[in-house]
């Protein structure tokens, strides 16, 4: 199953349909002007470049944007992608265009493309990444929960997400007002350029775009190679390559595997779970193999030994509440070892006469294992509704198509959340019988 990292909205009419054609023909003209090959003919010397713009992909049954197809079957290994540094975005592009009083050494790589960003935009045509600018997606149709309005994010009630996306936000805001204050006023820059709206969009982009260039550990836009789609299956990357006989670089990907004519090419934004690509990506994925909850657990405030315990734990560099994932298939060891620790009485002896990594006891173990269902029923009593309501209304095809995208990932989210808690649930049931 595999969700695009910026998906937008379809357009429903000719004209419109012009226009992204439009757009993505002037892309394609300014990377091409700027020494990137995206020709379907081999050169002297070069090959054919191996992929197209694919202006609407669909992947879950959920118009996913833009995607990179193969025009060709492609090998394994093979260079798909080749972006020269000139033409991508960093912090040291962000100093060199706007300043070092605008953009100093001290300002945050996030802050500084934001900035940047957000210039550029403002310029229209004067700017040389127009063509690149004029293809990113409003804030809207990438969809993040940390953008969400209020009825849309009360669809992912019981969900952590709902906390991480309102911190989020908070952040952003702050973030906006420290750089009105700290570098927009003091720079005599134009506020009516720098408004919380452009930021709230800049942010969005670089989130969900913004390419780590392990190499030189700087953050980076670049263009034609973001538009590559997300699967939690691809297992290619980025690579920033010296180029030969030159002090230039490039952004180069190589294929993870074979592709067959008209394949999506993919990549993998991580190891993340669905509440994290909903956060910073706004998508969600079916059967994402690293889908996880996280289940808080605590030491009882009631508990003879709360003190012993809480000491023993800071010694391991632990706290007297921990959060801990749940996967679709297990759960950590971590988890267990801590709970065994949690449910010890009184009269279990020493803390330290253990190995939690085994076995304490039948009582101890059972009590573990009961300790950690009920975790997980109170985290399912926390969603207003059951797994078995939201299934239900995702199979009813024609009203759950009639939602809102935004809606329908939120719906997707839960549903996704509550199987991975009662699938623990099962596995404690088991575990218990077992015990018996």
């Amino acid at each position: 199953s595999r969700m695009p990292c910026a998906p937008r909205l379809a357009f429903l009419n000719q004209p419109q349909t012009d226009s992204r054609q439009v757009r993505e023909a002037a892309l394609v003209s300014w990377l091409e002007d700027n020494g990137v090959r995206l020709s379907s003919e081999a050169g002297w010397g070069r090959a054919a470049h191996p992929l197209r713009i694919e202006a609407q992909t669909v992947e879950d049954f959920e118009l996913s944007g833009r995607g990179l197809l193969a025009r060709k079957d492609v090998q394994q290994g093979e260079v798909i992608v080749q972006i020269p540094s000139s033409l991508i975005m960093t912090r040291e592009t962000a100093q060199r265009t706007l300043g070092p009083s605008v953009v100093p050494d001290s300002l945050g790589e996030y802050l500084a493309l934001a900035l940047l960003l957000i210039h550029e935009r403002s310029l229209g045509a004067r700017s040389f990444w127009q063509a690149y600018i004029g293809i990113l997606p409003s804030v809207e149709e990438v969809g993040q929960t940390w953008t969400w309005d209020d009825a849309d994010t009360a669809l992912l009630q019981g969900s952590k997400v709902v906390e991480t996306s309102a911190s989020l936000r908070a952040k952003v805001a702050r973030e906006h007002t420290s750089l009105l204050e700290d570098v927009v006023r003091p720079n005599g820059l134009d506020e009516s350029v720098y408004t919380f709206e452009a930021f709230e969009w800049a942010m969005s982009m670089l989130l969900s775009r913004a390419i780590d260039l392990r190499e030189v550990g700087t953050l980076a836009l670049v263009p034609y190679a973001d538009l590559l789609n997300h699967s939690p299956y691809a297992a290619s990357y980025f690579f920033y390559n010296k180029v030969a006989f030159s002090k230039e670089r490039e952004v180069t990907l190589y294929a993870d595997r074979a592709y067959a004519k008209n394949d999506q090419v993919l990549i993998s934004y991580g190891q993340k779970s669905n509440a994290e690509l909903l956060l910073l990506y706004g998508f969600v994925v079916d059967r994402n193999l690293f889908d996880e909850v996280e289940l808080t657990i605590s030491l009882a405030a009631d508990d003879p030994r709360y003190d012993e315990k809480a000491a023993f734990l800071k010694g391991q560099g632990l706290k007297p509440s921990m959060a801990f994932p749940l996967l679709i298939d297990r759960y950590s060891s971590e988890l267990l070892q801590y709970l065994r620790l949690c449910c010890l009485t009184a009269a279990d002896g020493p803390l330290d006469a253990f190995a939690y990594n085994e076995r304490i006891s039948i009582a101890n173990e059972r009590a573990a294992t009961t300790a950690l269902r009920e975790g997980c029923e109170r985290a399912l009593a926390a969603y207003p509704q059951t797994e078995a309501e939201d299934a239900s209304l995702m199979e009813n095809s024609k009203l759950f198509a009639s939602l809102s995208r935004n809606q329908r990932m939120a719906i997707k989210l839960r549903r996704n959340e509550k199987r991975i808690l009662l699938r623990t649930i099962r596995t404690c049931d088991t575990a218990l019988d077992a015990l018996a």
